[in-house]
């Protein structure tokens, strides 16, 4: 006689705005599901996507390039691409390039993994970005992402700078700036 110990159950879902494949994997300890045999071969659905801008998404924890990014850059599945980070004098400037030793692989639904401190990074730059073909540089992006630009080395002085003791401000009006004179030892 043959008894049912423990039954398991895999279900497989796919999100249709990335057409990515998520599978789900339950155990039954008693017989109350009957098995199944697999009849599906795992397959990606593409997006439809329409956008004719070629932009990548920072997702939080992969990079998303749809299909006018795909086009324009010409980067093919299960190839490894880097995104690094470009400087010249104080601008950064996120590039995106293939390159077989550090980059993550590219999915049939056209996601990289990316997450961590490269993540973090990529982050002050925005969550969308518009590839722009870099000069110089064939097969390399740059991004130019959605997040306002930042304005260096920027001091909030205030308007007024109030002094405490009147009696300081007498002897300041009277005072001009060649008259001052002292010695520093250090």
């Amino acid at each position: 006689m043959i008894k049912i110990v423990k039954q398991t159950l895999t279900t497989q879902f796919v999100d249709d705005s990335t057409g990515e494949l998520f599978e789900e994997t339950r155990e039954f300890l008693d017989d109350t599901i009957k098995p199944k045999r697999k009849t599906s071969s795992r397959t990606t659905k593409k997006s439809s996507d329409t956008d004719p801008v070629a932009k990548i998404m920072l997702l939080e924890n992969k990079l998303q390039l749809n299909k006018a990014a795909v086009d324009l850059t010409g980067f093919e599945p299960d190839n490894k691409y880097d995104v690094r980070f470009e400087k010249k004098g104080r601008q950064i400037t996120p590039v995106i390039c293939w390159d077989e030793n550090k980059g993550n692989r590219l999915t049939k639904t056209y996601t990289i993994s990316f997450r961590g401190s490269r993540h973090d990074n990529l982050i002050e730059f925005g969550d969308v970005f518009e590839l722009i073909p870099y000069e110089g540089h064939e097969g390399w992006f740059k991004l130019k992402g959605n997040a306002p630009e930042k304005e260096d080395d920027i001091i909030d002085v205030p308007d007024e700078i109030s002094v405490e003791d009147e009696e300081s401000e007498d002897i300041a009006e009277g005072v001009e700036a060649a008259d001052i004179d002292f010695d520093l030892d250090i």
